[in-house]
């Protein structure tokens, strides 16, 4: 027998990226994942909370989220609900807050855990999947034994703190430990919150994994967003789990480090290659920028303008002229230092490029540093 599902999780429907349209994104994501779970025949989609950010709740998602749904019926969604889309009475997932707002409840394929211990749903006579919701910090996530049938193709659905394995700035939910997975006895536990994936394995099989946020929620996620097609097979009472990621998300967040001493022309070149499949509107670029020398930030922004750029001086130190020029002319440093410093207030902007970066290259020549050139392209 066997199992195919999409693994979701941490949307976060309703937060914003300031400068971002992110509920475009958002939908376009949504879009791509309902039609994966169509086109695939995928047998299930399980969303392992955050789904929603229960202050930004807009009756234009919920009416959106409610044709999405039905669009896959009778296949089940599944959803363990999180620490941001939290059960309660401002939650989507109260009825009687959906009657207040005269919307719609969710049609009768979305499967919603809201009991705090686990709970299960039969899918089919193979499948049962198992889940409970995320409800506080401290209660953990594995506190009760479950009797599984072993016949049976078992998944859990969760959202919990992985907390031997932090690797996120992230409050602890619904803590676990790595050994609770491994001696737990479901064939596939889907995990939300940490919002980069990661996976817990055995010797044999991957037993679990955060599939990551769909849609990038900050400008520290880099890279592709997503989520993942899981293939649970089970034969006599053997399981085989296949993972595969898919991206969901048209926007994404590159982050590029860059020193004062390379050519602007190699910055270009860099962005360049990362957008050249995708709509270069659809990635925002940290270009962080370490070490000391130069930088003319503004004429740096407007030659990379038709790109969105953030920069990160956090680790670049410009060099200070006025601390420069108190540099003794008694001595030989002092006496270049000097020179160099009037060429350059005497240059045009492309001489004073070059002036510039000779300086630099003088000063880590008197320190004894090793010279990298710099080259220019002809005009």
């Amino acid at each position: 027998m066997k199992f195919r599902v999409l693994h979701i999780s941490d949307l976060h429907l309703g937060s914003q990226i300031k400068g971002i349209d992110r509920n475009k994104y958002c939908r376009d994501s949504l879009l791509k994942a309902f039609n994966i779970i169509k086109e695939k025949n995928l047998d299930a989609m399980l969303v392992a909370g955050d789904f929603f950010e229960n202050d930004k709740i807009y009756r234009e998602d919920i009416e959106f989220l409610n044709e999405l749904f039905e669009s896959v019926s009778p296949k089940p969604v599944v959803i363990a609900p999180g620490n941001h889309d939290l059960l309660g009475l401002n939650c989507a997932y109260n009825d009687n807050f959906l009657d207040i707002l005269k919307l719609k409840k969710w049609p009768e394929n979305v499967k919603i855990f809201k009991k705090p211990e686990f709970a299960f749903f039969q899918i089919d006579e193979n499948v049962n999947l198992y889940g409970k919701p995320c409800l506080d910090r401290e209660t953990k996530a594995f506190n009760e034994t479950v009797n599984l049938n072993p016949s049976k193709i078992n998944i859990a659905i969760l959202h919990a703190s992985r907390v031997d394995f932090k690797t996120e700035n992230k409050e602890i939910w619904h803590p676990f430990d790595t050994e609770d997975v491994l001696k737990s006895n479901f064939d596939y536990i889907a995990l939300g919150h940490y919002h980069s994936y990661s996976e817990i394995s055995d010797d044999t099989i991957v037993k679990s994994a955060y599939s990551g946020s769909m849609v990038p929620t900050s400008i520290s996620e880099y890279g592709q967003r997503g989520g993942l097609i899981v293939e649970i097979s089970k034969e006599s009472n053997k399981t085989t789990t296949i993972t595969e990621f898919v991206e969901l998300s048209k926007f994404s967040i590159e982050k590029i480090e860059i020193t004062p001493d390379q050519p602007v022309e190699w910055i270009k070149n860099i962005i360049s290659a990362k957008t050249k499949s995708r709509n270069p509107d659809d990635t925002l670029f940290i270009v962080k920028i370490k070490g000391m020398g130069y930088l003319n930030l503004m004429h740096l922004k407007d030659i990379l303008s038709e790109y969105n750029i953030l920069f990160d001086t956090s680790e670049f130190t410009k060099i200070d002229i006025e601390k420069l020029k108190e540099t003794s002319l008694e001595t030989t440093i002092g006496a270049f230092i000097h020179e160099m410093l009037r060429l350059i207030d005497n240059a045009d902007e492309k001489e004073m490029e070059i002036l510039e970066d000779a300086l630099l290259y003088g000063l880590d020549a008197f320190a004894q540093k090793q010279i990298i050139p710099k080259f220019y392209d002809e005009d």
